[in-house]
């Protein structure tokens, strides 16, 4: 690539490699930098972050196998629910780098600093661009003094048992934390305890402790082990439009939520509708920064009362010191605001990829409110049910897929509480 490049993105993880390959599927010249340094990590990745990769051409290159049950030891209640895949993480974030390469973006290995849009490389050189992504994940915030009042790290590894079990994920509450295990058809498991930062005691003792706690026997660890900062980050404010966080730089789960992966996505995904709609729409600085600003604030502030609300039920160790300092962040409000009836607010969507201010539908199902199911515009769909329009008209005007909708929101307008709501008195 000569001259300087459209965009520079500065990390190869999920919402870096995303990032570069949706803008050089937009046509921009895009250079990814990322030192590529070997984790040798397991996640579990949602079966909704899977389908939207089999979705696209992305894919997910062979890199995640499963999906297997997921077992919980929670509350003093053993259950299996849900699924997940297992993913090889350098395998996975290797793969996404690669179809950013194949969709025309340069990658470059080695490792940069960001400073007043400046990139800086290993080498000395700087390098500019009309568009920055930082998706250099935690480390990119360093310097950042944490306001939360606990300190968190995972302890990760792989071991083997001497009879091992079938393939699938167990998450254990203990004392001193959670364990989350990952055993793999090979025979192989990769454990990761949460737990708190500070502590005198090797990292072998207090994952082995771990394991020998929830009950794990004829264990070997194979170490070195990985130990990495897990305490959820704020979201970043957005101060430059052209200069955006992706990822666990904008804000950071506790992987209690178990979005990590589909929060980075999701915010790579965030990103591109700002840097379209600001192309295509010059003067919508105010519009972008508010969307982008509100969906962090939104989704990290849900995600963590999810996990609070999770962490509440298990009052076995309600007073340990790991369970007691998390057990009032972020706050005292509920995950979601119930919804009984559905009703139309303001508020932002993407529309033909860009975003616009637009009314949202909210209903018992959506209590987080939705522009559109599928080609569907939600709040105008729900209108023409108040209004009375006949399912087979609707069924005509928007297609077969729309008559579970229409049967699914209908009881609500013919109910004996459907004139709570009027869509004239409610819309923006």
């Amino acid at each position: 690539m000569t001259g300087n490049p459209d965009m520079i993105v500065l990390g190869g993880g999920p919402a870096g490699a995303v990032s570069a390959w949706l803008a050089a599927r937009d046509g921009l010249r895009v250079l990814l930098i990322d030192p590529e340094k070997p984790s040798g990590r397991i996640e579990g990745l949602s079966p909704r972050l899977h389908h939207w990769l089999r979705a696209t051409v992305i894919g997910d290159g062979g890199t995640t196998i499963g999906p297997f049950p997921r077992r919980v030891d929670w509350a003093n209640q053993p259950q299996s629910v849900n699924t997940e895949h297992a993913v090889n993480r350098d395998r996975f974030d290797a793969h996404l780098r690669d179809a950013a390469r194949d969709a025309g973006a340069q990658v470059m290995t080695g490792a940069a600093r960001l400073s007043d849009r400046q990139v800086t490389l290993q080498d000395g050189q700087s390098l500019t661009a009309l568009w920055i992504i930082d998706a250099r994940g935690r480390q990119a915030r360093r310097a950042e003094r944490t306001p939360l009042p606990f300190s968190t790290v995972s302890i990760c590894g792989w071991y083997r048992q001497d009879r091992p079990g079938p393939p699938g994920f167990d998450i254990t509450a203990l004392p001193q934390g959670w364990l989350w295990r990952a055993a793999l058809p090979d025979g192989r498991t990769w454990a990761q305890l949460t737990t708190d930062a500070r502590s005198p005691d090797p990292m072998e003792d207090r994952l082995s402790q771990a394991l020998t706690r929830a009950g794990t026997t004829g264990f070997t660890l194979q170490t070195p082990l990985l130990a990495r900062a897990s305490a959820p980050l704020l979201p970043a404010p957005i101060h430059d439009l052209t200069c955006l966080p992706v990822g666990d730089t904008l804000a950071a789960m506790d992987p209690l939520s178990g979005h990590g992966l589909f929060w980075a996505v999701s915010s790579a995904l965030s990103a591109a509708a700002a840097r379209r709609t600001l192309t295509a729409r010059p003067g919508s600085d105010a519009l972008c920064r508010r969307y982008l600003q509100e969906r962090a604030r939104d989704t990290y502030l849900r995600n963590a009362r999810i996990g609070r609300d999770f962490l509440r039920l298990e009052t076995r160790f309600a007073d340990q010191p790991f369970w007691t300092a998390r057990a009032g962040f972020p706050d005292d409000l509920p995950a979601h605001t119930p919804v009984d009836q559905p009703e139309i607010r303001p508020g932002m969507a993407l529309r033909d990829g860009l975003i616009a201010e637009m009314d949202l539908l909210y209903t018992p199902q959506e209590t987080e409110g939705v522009g559109w199911f599928g080609q569907i515009p939600a709040a105008a769909f729900w209108r023409a049910i108040c209004a009375g329009q006949p399912r087979n008209q609707l069924i005509a005007d928007h297609g077969p897929h729309s008559a579970a909708l229409y049967d699914r929101l209908a009881p609500y307008a013919t109910g004996p509480t459907s004139t709570r709501r009027t869509p004239g008195s409610i819309s923006a």
